[in-house]
């Protein structure tokens, strides 16, 4: 991006807000980080939804959600308590702003959940929305939400149904990642617990080819709904079997029933931000998990 931006990024402590926060402080750009837990450098998410506060943004990066598929389940209200009820302040606030001075929205949304299993062809944002889970549908719920306020307000928007990003770290806690937890239980020696019986498929994103595009994102006025993704989908067989070349060891897995709420054929056609950016994903899957194994494998 050629001139610096004041880019405000909710979510602040999760792992990817830390990802994009590093990344565009290093180009120069200004970031500001928000979190119901505040402090340390993070400021409390409730001072957001402030006017005279957001008129200093140029952008608002909106990660912030209280849930995970997975906890998205045991907690169906959390969305409708949290999320929801913030996401309309939020756009109240960025419609009260004047219009000049109004800053674009960029909403993470999920191209994993919102879509559901996959049909005769990889998703398009054109394709009706079939979430399975709670998680998905809270997703499409939010997304509904600012198009209608787009639609009534002409804010600025867009929404990136996002694929699954890795190349950075993640908690052992946090039970989401393949990718992580396969490399971190194939160096240790640990069993990884395995949903399933492997066959389904995701689409995985390398952390640069997705910080390519959110700065691909950012230098153009997008409006509407775009996936993000490699655009190429894998099972999760084929990701253990590419972790367990690279670290030269085999993963011993806790095998469960997969759950009713996970999608087991994600693919997600990435070919609208391509023509409306010129951006393209570079890292294949073995690249990047070579790369995320590379100095950690003991010799």
């Amino acid at each position: 991006m050629a001139s610096s931006l004041n880019l405000f990024v909710t979510g602040g402590r999760g792992r990817l807000a830390t990802l994009i926060a590093r990344h565009y402080e290093a180009s120069a750009h200004k970031v500001s980080l928000f979190s119901r837990q505040a402090g340390g450098g993070i400021r409390d998410l409730r001072e957001l939804p402030d006017r005279n506060s957001l008129q200093q943004a140029g952008a608002i990066l909106h990660l912030a959600w209280s849930t995970l598929p997975a906890s998205a389940e045991a907690n169906p209200e959390s969305p409708h308590v949290f999320d929801l009820p913030f996401l309309r302040r939020l756009l109240e606030s960025i419609v009260a702003c004047p219009v000049e001075r109004r800053p674009r929205l960029i909403f993470f949304s999920s191209g994993g959940t919102v879509y559901g299993n996959a049909r005769e062809h990889p998703s398009r944002e054109s394709d009706p929305t079939h979430p399975l889970g709670r998680y998905g549908l809270a997703k499409v719920a939010a997304e509904e939400t600012i198009l209608r306020a787009a639609e009534q307000h002409g804010i600025p928007f867009t929404i990136l149904r996002i694929s699954n990003p890795y190349g950075y770290p993640v908690s052992t806690a946090r039970p989401q990642g393949i990718i992580p937890h396969a490399i971190r239980c194939a160096v240790h020696g640990q069993p990884l617990a395995l949903w399933g019986d492997g066959s389904a498929r995701k689409d995985y994103l390398y952390c640069e080819d997705f910080l390519s595009a959110l700065t691909a994102v950012l230098e153009r006025p997008l409006t509407g709904i775009f996936n993000v993704s490699a655009g190429r989908s894998h099972s999760v067989l084929e990701v253990l079997a590419e972790v367990e070349a690279q670290v030269g060891r085999k993963i011993l897995l806790a095998r469960a029933p997969a759950s009713p709420w996970d999608v087991q054929d994600s693919r997600l056609d990435n070919a609208k931000l391509i023509a409306a950016t010129g951006w393209r994903p570079k890292i294949d899957l073995a690249e990047g998990i070579r790369r995320e194994t590379a100095g950690s494998v003991p010799p």
